[in-house]
């Protein structure tokens, strides 16, 4: 606690409190130090001698201290005076501050109080006390401070007060009397320039006087906590943010000496007002959870994306061609500071491996760069195979090309050639992936994700489908807002489960059914990403659902050559393999996945005996595979049979 401070009101105050000091503590002596009954009680009348005992001022100290007590109110400049218009305390109020603040200011003020109290240890000013000290001069104090009066409610005294316990005044409450700056929030990242705009209607609108909250409602990351500090230092107030008390917040707001930054859960959780002074509340959601003058604050568009881009590589000393930085804003919707957080972990990769920073290493760093929740929904799944991988018909690799190209190359048919502004909906690839089990739908999707250079989610239905109405829409919305937000691509394997035909609705679980795939087909016209649907029952998918592809390839059983080609993949070079008879191989009608799982299982029988895939490993493990199948096994055709 700093010294007396200039406040000319609060000197008064501690005039009136020295003077009325004095009245009490002699009147205090005068009672101690009569002399003793009789009757042999004087210990007894000594410790009694004092009960309900008022001072007794003269006329000319009353007239002292209500001279002092006017001039105080009169006093409109300082600190104090600002709590007390703003908080519209009455003067008894006024009297416990002052009191609360000079027994921490004057520590011999604080001894002659523990007088008054009679105990050494008690050298604090309290309720009780200063009604008996101010009482008799013409000041009403209240006995008690209620918690939910405006002291304790708009954060100048602590809670618990009431009763004997000592008056605290808050750390804020003493930074204001005490005329200390209050600490802005920090500026961790600066404000975009595309927000230059805002930030001046923001300022001008908090300039005005009691405005009540205001909200900033965007995407994560768009600027709208640096947008809000400086558009509070703009309107000459200190932001500040959830560190102190919402009491103390309060305090602060209603002096219009700072701005609350708070989210828009904890402001609502604070119950606070137009009359409680201006606030910013920051929220993701289109609808806030509490009520203010909304604010949109947009991410950033491709456009202003490839300004940052540009900026951020040269930052690097990145040589990146114009179709490499359109590609890298295209494709990962990040803001500003996204960006910036990018530039900073290619440079620590960079460090740490001791190599140097090139468009690649950059990209990489992108794809780690968002913190998203998708881990709780779906199942990151790395791609092992390319497009060179897959033994496919020449018109399914055509068509996973295709769908390549309309991924890759949206930034210059939508952006470029505007077909945007035509699709309002529909910006996203759907694609879908049908075929019987084994066929190769997930090793596509897997080549798809890596010739894109993204990650692939695969969603869990065992954490997307809940019991709970309106669970399921939660998390699917959770879902597609994450990925759009990591840039990832949505695999629904099994996609039938969720994406199925609606039904008549005969009961309540019908409608909710239906519901969930309304909600999915919503959805899916607005994702901006690609979404890989695979099933194995095409005609139990919705045919809404079938109007919005962008893509069906069919997965087809393969034929002779085609297993011809798959069984001599299903080996890594490193197996050392005995005379295997491609050809007859090829005649066991199986799917791509039972080969592999076929070539798998000969392998360990192989390594359990000598080390060799040899001709009876396989045909044994084939035998297997059939049994899992529920077909029987004949036995492997000649070679040459068609």
């Amino acid at each position: 606690m700093t010294g007396r401070p200039a406040d000319a009101r609060m000197q008064a105050h501690l005039e009136v409190l020295r003077l009325c000091l004095h009245a009490y503590l002699v009147r205090l002596r005068a009672a101690w130090t009569r002399p003793p009954g009789e009757g042999g009680g004087a210990e007894i009348e000594g410790v009694l001698a004092a009960v309900g005992l008022r001072a007794d001022p003269a006329r000319a100290e009353v007239d002292s201290v209500r001279e002092l007590v006017e001039r105080a109110r009169a006093e409109r400049r300082g600190p104090l005076a600002a709590i007390v218009e703003s908080l519209g305390l009455e003067l008894g109020e006024e009297c416990l501050v002052a009191a609360a603040w000079w027994a921490d200011a004057d520590p011999q003020l604080a001894v002659a109080l523990g007088c008054g109290h009679d105990d050494a240890g008690r050298r604090h000013a309290s309720a009780p006390l200063l009604r008996l000290l101010l009482g008799p001069f013409g000041v009403t104090v209240p006995p008690v401070v209620d918690d939910h009066g405006p002291l304790v409610r708009f954060g100048v005294l602590e809670s618990a007060a009431g009763g004997a316990e000592a008056l605290r005044l808050t750390p804020t409450a003493r930074l204001v009397l005490g005329e200390a700056p209050v600490a802005p929030l920090p500026d961790v990242t600066p404000l975009p320039p595309r927000l230059a705009g805002a930030r001046a209607g923001l300022a001008a609108h908090l300039a005005a006087g009691p405005t009540g909250p205001v909200v900033l409602r965007g995407p994560a990351g768009v600027g709208k906590g640096a947008l809000a500090r400086a558009a509070a230092l703009d309107a000459g107030l200190v932001p500040v943010g959830s560190g102190r008390p919402v009491a103390e917040l309060r305090l602060l707001a209603r002096l219009r000496s700072a701005v609350p930054v708070l989210p828009a859960d904890e402001a609502a959780q604070a119950g606070w007002t137009a009359g409680d002074g201006p606030l910013v509340a920051l929220t993701t959601e289109r609808s806030a959870a509490i009520a203010g003058y909304v604010v949109d604050v947009p991410a950033p568009t491709r456009a202003e994306r490839v300004s940052a881009w540009q900026c951020a590589l040269a930052e690097l000393r990145v040589r990146a061609s114009p179709e490499q930085v359109q590609a890298i804003a295209a494709r990962f919707a990040f803001t500003e500071e996204d960006i910036a957080e990018t530039v900073a972990r290619a440079r620590a990769d960079a460090a740490w491996r001791r190599l140097g920073i090139d468009v690649d290493a950059v990209w990489a760093a992108a794809r780690r760069q968002p913190e998203h929740a998708l881990d709780r929904l779906a199942a990151l799944v790395r791609p092992a195979f390319t497009l060179d991988d897959l033994v496919l018909t020449d018109e399914a690799h055509e068509k996973l090309r295709e769908l390549v190209a309309h991924v890759d190359l949206q930034h210059v048919v939508l952006d470029g050639w505007g077909f945007r502004r035509r699709l309002p909906r529909g910006q996203g690839v759907i694609a879908l992936f049908a075929g019987p089990p084994g066929t190769g739908k997930t090793m596509a999707a897997e080549a798809i994700s890596a010739a894109l250079r993204q990650d692939l989610y695969r969603i869990d239905l065992s954490a997307v489908v809940s019991k709970y109405i309106g669970e399921t829409e939660k998390n699917l919305a959770a879902a597609f807002d994450e990925a759009e937000r990591a840039s990832a691509v949505l695999f629904f394997d099994e996609a039938d489960a969720l994406f199925g035909k609606r039904t008549e609705v005969r009961d309540a679980h019908d409608r909710y059914a239906n519901v969930e795939v309304n909600y999915l087909l919503q959805r899916v016209e607005t994702f901006t990403g690609l979404v890989i649907l695979a099933t194995n029952r095409q005609a139990a998918l919705d045919e809404a659902f079938l109007r919005r592809l962008r893509f069906v390839i069919r997965f087809e059983p393969p034929d002779r050559d085609f297993r011809r080609a798959l069984w001599r993949r299903s080996f890594p070079r490193e197996a050392e393999l005995g005379d295997l008879d491609w050809d007859s191989l090829a005649t066991a009608e199986l799917t791509g996945g039972n080969i592999q799982s076929a070539a798998l299982a000969a392998a360990y029988l192989a390594a359990a005996n000598g080390g060799v895939v040899a001709a009876e490993h396989v045909e044994h493990a084939l035998r297997r595979e059939y049994e899992k199948l529920g077909k029987a096994w004949t036995g492997l055709s000649a070679g040459g049979a068609g």
